[in-house]
């Protein structure tokens, strides 16, 4: 007597390997994709709520977003727009310093007896040269140590600065020097550059602008953080093209020469800080085109 049951064809199953192995189900890249736009359009809505709400959370937000940019790295850019808060330690290739041995400036005088640089004003045959800033006093002649706020320690950058003007000439060099309008023996924290009026001023390095202003001793100037302590300042500028807050490439032109505060004519004066410590520029800057 035929069956009247439904037939039902037989389960298959996979015997590769032994045992039964369970199919997996479809779809885990649709889940992943899903979950990481989510998570975008979240930090894009955090980003957009400190935004608008202002104050010194987005200061910090926008401060630590800079400086998270600048250390290249994702991670830290990521953590910075959700958090507010950047890795402690730059990764590498970002600029750090070292003095064959790393020297940790104490922003007082240094121990380290060099001789200062050799005073310059009788570079230029016919005329007195460009210069100018704003120099520390010094309360005797023939010292070996720097003053309070500045150090002969060799500044080392593991990256190659690019050249702040396209033409010009060493007036005055880092160190004890004559003052060249309020005479006396002083010390100059920078780095003078003679160049026509009005030439392009490049940064040296990647960086995020942190001030700009005027000053009777350095005229027109802009300063640019470059991380790990690193800062630099343009100054006696005609011109300053690039805004505060503003990310600067390196080689990007950001001021122009010229000769407003304490200047004798139209020059650069390059300022290199490391944690609030003058360090001589020429140690950084390619002076060779310079001399």
């Amino acid at each position: 007597m035929p069956d009247d049951r439904p037939y039902r064809p037989a389960q298959r199953h996979d015997r590769g390997g032994g045992s039964g192995a369970r199919r997996e189900p479809r779809g885990g890249g649709a889940s992943l994709l899903a979950v990481q736009s989510i998570s975008c359009v979240v930090v894009i809505l955090i980003a957009l709520v400190m935004r608008f709400a202002g104050g010194e959370a987005f200061q910090q937000l926008r401060q630590s977003f800079n400086e998270s940019v600048m250390s290249n790295s994702i991670m830290a850019t990521l953590a910075a727009l959700i958090t507010g808060v950047t890795e402690g330690e730059p990764p590498p290739g970002e600029i750090g310093t070292s003095s064959d041995g790393s020297p940790e400036p104490s922003g007082g005088n240094n121990s380290q007896q060099t001789e200062p640089s050799a005073d310059v004003s009788g570079t230029a045959a016919t005329e007195a040269p460009a210069a100018g800033g704003q120099d520390l006093e010094v309360g005797e002649k023939k010292v070996l140590y720097a003053p309070e706020g500045a150090t002969f320690a060799r500044l080392r950058i593991n990256q190659a600065a690019k050249e702040p003007l396209v033409a010009g000439k060493i007036t005055s060099w880092f160190g004890y020097r004559e003052n060249p309008t309020a005479g006396g023996e002083s010390f100059h924290q920078g780095l003078d550059i003679g160049a026509e009026m009005g030439a392009s001023i490049a940064s040296l390095f990647f960086g995020v602008v942190t001030e700009t202003g005027e000053s009777e001793s350095y005229g027109n100037y802009i300063r640019i953080n470059h991380g790990s302590g690193v800062e630099v300042m343009y100054a006696h500028c005609s011109q300053i093209l690039a805004a505060r807050d503003a990310v600067v490439r390196a080689g990007e032109t950001v001021a122009r020469v010229g000769s407003t505060g304490d200047s004798t004519g139209p020059h650069l004066h390059v300022e290199i800080r490391l944690n609030g410590v003058a360090y001589d520029p020429a140690d950084v800057v390619p002076v060779d085109r310079y001399v």
